[in-house]
């Protein structure tokens, strides 16, 4: 095969060889000096190589709002400086490029988007590198996953779970409520005659003397609900599934009829029942009232969960029958 041989030939009149003369062209440096020598040089320059810390792909995830603060980083084999510029794509809004240091600073704008762009990194001879590179927004749906645990929102030593529409407190012994904030055995459920959150149709009774009925039952009504003897029960439906702490109870007002102690049955589908028990695993005997007005509340020592709670009159005021009031405390 035949080889082609390309000469240049140059020509500099005198006066150029007088003075100091230079010439660049890619990759090669042509010089004279004042005394006329030439000099021809190769200029052995690499491009800039991305580092590793600065691997193609996702910069990072930030929610809306949130600061940004990236770097991304070539190094040039030379040792010389690097600068970088954007040639195309975009990055998110509110958000720039440091031509000098590579590094990306702003606050993430309220979107849900991912953008992707090209950096290119350049060094002192004009040798670039270019890299892809992106980064993620979360927002709209997404805002909803920022830490709210930070704030400390459990209460009475609550734990706290953040969760992807908010947090969860995990609250510890004796509290309930979505931030802890409620004292279980002292949080009436509402049979209470003042407050009513259990309606009438959730009151019921089996054996009741007269017309006083299962509704009548409640703590501080003007009346109350009278059992026939042995056999006779009250029951309130808490309308769900709840945990029990705390019973109390008052006896028939103004009157003999008033109950001195009894048992607590509950359940959860109003079929199945179980006792509360005692320390021998008996059925436990709770003391009731030791006259027709005072009230007697008793503090379980486990709590239980339960949606149907009955009261069941053990013994009673020897002047007349089983009367009763209640209420039932918990979370």
């Amino acid at each position: 095969m035949a080889t082609t041989i390309f000469v240049l030939l140059l020509v500099f009149p005198s006066w150029v060889f007088g003075s100091f003369f230079q010439i660049d062209y890619p990759n090669v440096n042509i010089s004279a000096d004042p005394g006329g020598d030439l000099t021809f040089e190769k200029v052995k320059s690499l491009p800039p190589v991305w580092t590793k810390q600065s691997v193609h792909g996702t910069l990072g995830t930030f929610l809306s709002g949130s600061v940004v603060s990236v770097s991304v980083q070539a190094v040039d084999p030379d040792g010389g400086n690097i600068t970088y510029q954007l040639v195309s794509g975009h990055l998110p809004p509110g958000t720039n490029l440091n031509a000098k240091t590579g590094r990306i600073t702003g606050r993430a704008p309220d979107v849900d988007a991912t953008y992707t762009f090209t950096i290119r990194a350049t060094d002192h001879h004009g040798k670039y590198a270019d890299g892809s590179f992106s980064i993620d927004i979360r927002g709209n749906i997404f805002i909803k996953m920022r830490p709210r645990c930070l704030s400390h929102p459990c209460q009475h030593g609550g734990s706290c779970t953040d969760g992807f529409n908010g947090f969860n407190c995990t609250c510890g012994q004796d509290y309930g409520g979505s931030l802890c904030e409620t004292n279980c055995p002292t949080n009436a459920f509402g049979v209470t005659n003042s407050r009513k959150k259990i309606p009438d149709a959730q009151m019921s009774a089996h054996y009741t003397y007269t017309t006083q009925s299962a509704a009548n039952g409640r703590l501080q009504s003007s009346s109350g609900w009278i059992g026939t003897g042995a056999g006779s029960w009250l029951q309130v439906d808490l309308g769900e599934i709840k945990k029990v702490y705390t019973v109390a109870t008052q006896g028939f007002r103004s009157s003999s009829y008033y109950t001195l102690t009894y048992n607590v049955q509950y359940s959860a589908d109003g079929n199945n029942f179980k006792y509360i028990e005692d320390s021998t695993g008996g059925h436990k005997a709770f003391a009731g009232s030791v006259n027709y007005d005072t009230v007697v509340k008793h503090y379980l020592t486990s709590p239980v969960s339960a949606r149907f709670v009955r009261f069941l009159p053990l013994t009673w005021h020897s002047g007349g029958n089983p009367g009763l009031r209640v209420e039932i405390y918990g979370c």
